[in-house]
């Protein structure tokens, strides 16, 4: 797999991962009490969503995201590509 190909499946791990998080939401907030679904929407909901990329609307951002983990995949890619062209 390229760095490139590692990327886009990195982005769709992320989209994954956004879904099952808002499943298990879901599921807090019909079946838990008016604790776990407060702790749930104050910690570890945002905790996640502001680690996968700058798409949410909590203040505050991740030093390191995987969006931008696979930005740097994508560039390095980039990069290897141009070095081989030369090479060549």
């Amino acid at each position: 797999m390229s760095k490139t190909e590692a990327a886009e499946r990195i982005r769709e791990i992320i989209e994954e991962i956004r879904e099952l998080a808002q499943e298990a939401m879901d599921h807090i907030r019909e079946n838990g009490s008016d604790l776990t679904r407060e702790r749930a929407r104050s910690y570890w909901y945002p905790h996640i969503l502001m680690n996968l990329n700058d798409d949410h609307g909590y203040l505050g951002s991740s030093g390191c995201t995987m969006e931008s983990s696979a930005q740097e995949l994508e560039e390095e890619g980039e990069e290897d590509d141009k070095e081989e062209e030369v090479d060549e």
